[in-house]
């Protein structure tokens, strides 16, 4: 009985999941200085969508035993990538491009993929991670910006659901897009928009929303800048401190760090430009239903302003819903600092196994969408802009902040744990998806 059950599982995962392909050559049969080479153009497209360093070490290592059997050393830091191959293939390669845009890290996804099967030949792998690195988002800059000023209007009802603030969040979210828009023609001024962003925002909240909205300018400015928040800087940082890689967590949180005085710095100077907001009577709450449809709004933003891939939106919202529904569920037995440890933790081993499912999209595509919904900076940078802009700020602050932003990265630590110790005891066979390249 047990066999007849265990056969019938077997035909029903088989039928919805992707079956791996089988290598093309054996270890090998391909030029070491070739595989190394393909080493080097996976990784450094792996670390410019934001992957941590420890995984890419890790994907790098399973790729090059499909392709050889000489020792290989890989070495991964946040902007820079050394691979060496034998004694014949070396390759050094650096990069301060980054890129959140979800299409292309599917598919740099899948091409990783494809190789850690040997399914790739090192030259193909090589041209699909340059094509892939150059691929244009799906929408043009205007719906880009529309996209996040819906975004914004999402993570307002998440963060402070109420109904006068909602024409502020979308005007706010216009604006905040559309200077991130003006900026991607011209990296050089990228340093300068987190101060650009949150002193126009500021100014602006102060002088035409906080006042209507009835809300304090704090949580109306704070959902629009979700886009030059650190959030996933300092997650990632914190992710791979926990893993010992010392020198790229601690420059991630650097990094992160200096990004969020460079907002608290744009608060201040918006706050001397147009004044300072008095204490007000908060407005009327939506209700406990404003969760679920923020989830939807969140999804479609998200959708289009990080370019997600096509047929992707409906495995987009039910990953932001297991996020959100699950920070949602803790925080009513634990402090909202430490809730996001319970979403991260969920969402990790819900996006890997919905990854095997004809119809879905990688998943580092659910989990970077649902890492956005859990807005892991928006907490730090509320905490300390009141200082700029003249409230009070203490250690318990400070630890909330870092409570918050260590929840999050414990819990994808963890669900990353969870779901590879639960995939090996399985009774299906074991493998990676199999990705489309196109």
């Amino acid at each position: 009985m047990n066999e007849k059950r265990r056969a019938r599982r077997l035909r029903v995962f088989n039928a919805i999941r992707k079956t791996p392909p089988e290598p093309l050559a054996p270890p090998d049969a391909h030029d070491q200085a070739e595989v190394a080479a393909m080493l080097r153009a996976i990784g450094i497209a792996l670390v410019e969508v934001e992957q941590p360093t420890q995984l890419v070490e890790g994907r790098l290592l399973q790729i090059a035993a499909q392709y050889t059997t000489e020792p290989v050393r890989v070495v991964v830091l946040p902007t820079m990538l050394m691979i060496q191959v034998g004694n014949v293939g070396y390759e050094v390669d650096g990069s301060t491009h980054a890129s959140l845009q979800l299409d292309m890290a599917g598919r740099i996804d899948d091409i990783a993929s494809l190789a850690a099967v040997g399914a790739i030949t090192p030259a193909d792998a090589v041209a699909a991670i340059e094509a892939a690195r150059t691929l244009r988002p799906r929408f043009g800059p205007v719906l880009t910006t529309i996209g996040y000023a819906v975004t914004t209007v999402g993570f307002g009802m998440v963060i402070n659901p109420t109904w006068a603030s909602l024409p502020g969040y979308l005007f706010l979210g216009l604006v905040v897009g559309g200077i991130v828009q003006l900026g991607r023609p011209f990296p050089g001024l990228n340093p300068m928009l987190p101060t650009l962003s949150a002193t126009i925002v500021t100014a602006l909240a102060t002088w035409f929303v906080a006042d209507t909205a009835h809300d304090g300018l704090l949580r109306v400015i704070a959902p629009p800048l979700v886009a030059t928040l650190p959030g996933m800087a300092l997650t990632i940082g914190a992710m791979e401190l926990a893993a010992s890689q010392i020198i790229s967590g601690s420059s991630r949180l650097v990094y992160g760090m200096a990004q969020l005085a460079l907002l608290v710095f744009g608060v201040a100077l918006g706050v001397q430009i147009a004044g300072e907001v008095y204490p007000q009577s908060p407005s009327a709450q939506m209700g406990g239903w404003s969760l679920y449809v923020a989830i939807v709004v969140v999804a479609i933003g998200l959708n289009i302003y990080l370019s997600a891939p096509r047929r992707s939106l409906p495995w987009i919202i039910a990953a932001i819903a297991v996020a959100l529904v699950g920070q949602s569920l803790a925080g009513t037995v634990m402090s909202a600092a430490h809730s996001g440890f319970v979403g991260a933790i969920l969402v990790v081993p819900f996006s890997m196994v919905a990854a095997r499912v004809k119809t879905a999209p990688s998943a580092i595509v659910m989990m970077l969408s649902a890492f956005w919904s859990l807005v892991p900076g928006a907490l730090s940078f509320e905490s300390v802009s009141q200082a700029a802009s003249g409230g009070n700020i203490g250690v318990s602050s400070l630890g909330a902040t870092g409570a918050a932003i260590l929840s999050i990265a414990l819990g994808t630590v963890v669900g990353w744990s969870v779901f590879h110790t639960i995939d090996a005891r399985l009774p299906w066979p074991k493998g990676l998806a199999q990705p489309t390249v196109r």
